[in-house]
């Protein structure tokens, strides 16, 4: 599938997580990354903890804990945590094809070593986009109405000074799940300031095996991807061809 040259797109995640009931049930995922590392090194040989050993494990309950990658810096990478499994990658590896294959590898390498039981998973696709933009000397609320196929306004602020921040917010239930677009502020990598917009879409049905999880998956590509297009659509879409 060819993808736009000139994409905004900075990240892409898929999400996978789980309930974390018990304490018993930390000393599961403490023997899981062992076996999980033995599962995927081949492809993600370069192993990285992203908290402190001395942390207690309890505490980090939903967050990833692990990473494995391809080599240092690379991606794409793979995060692991108590009650949560992550697969990210960025624009410049980001072809949707690759990107479902390594999803059907990595989870069905993790339920090959997880020992699930009766072991429920909520999928999460996420991506993050960044649009430079000049907040001092532009009117970002402008800019947002010109581009984003957005409308708001305000009419109980009189001063003329350009906005110096933004933060708003969509959410929505839809057939696909529970979706949030959010434009927020924020810098890329290079430090430039801009507009970060994050668009998330999460399942709001449990599911037990690989073969629903990809279903999901490659349905919410399809849903995600053309949301884009209907929010961006006229000359800011076309800018990234």
């Amino acid at each position: 599938m060819s993808k736009l040259p000139n994409a905004p797109l900075i990240e892409v995640i898929f999400e996978l997580r789980w309930q974390i009931k018990q304490k018993s049930e930390l000393t599961k995922y403490q023997y899981l990354i062992g076996d999980l590392y033995s599962s995927v090194k081949e492809s993600y040989p370069l192993r990285e903890s992203l908290v402190p050993p001395e942390v207690p494990i309890e505490i980090l309950i939903n967050n990833p804990v692990h990473r494995f990658r391809k080599a240092k810096d690379k991606y794409p990478l793979v995060q692991v945590g108590p009650g949560v499994l992550t697969l990210n990658t960025t624009d410049e590896n980001y072809f949707w094809n690759d990107f479902y294959g390594w999803a059907d590898s990595f989870i069905n390498s993790f339920f090959s070593v997880f020992p699930r039981e009766e072991e429920l998973f909520k999928p999460n696709l996420l991506y993050l986009d960044f649009f430079k933009f000049d907040f001092y000397n532009n009117n970002v609320n402008e800019f947002v109405n010109d581009n984003f196929n957005i409308i708001f306004s305000q009419s109980f602020i009189s001063e003329t000074n350009n906005p110096f921040d933004l933060n708003i917010g969509f959410f929505n239930e839809t057939e696909m799940g529970n979706l949030s677009v959010t434009l927020k502020k924020g810098k890329n990598s290079k430090q430039e300031d801009g507009i970060i917009m994050q668009t998330s879409l999460q399942c709001k049905e449990s599911m037990s095996n690989s073969e629903n999880l990809l279903s999901w998956l490659d349905k919410a590509h399809e849903f995600t991807s053309d949301l884009f297009k209907q929010i961006t659509k006229g000359q800011l879409y076309e800018s990234f061809k």
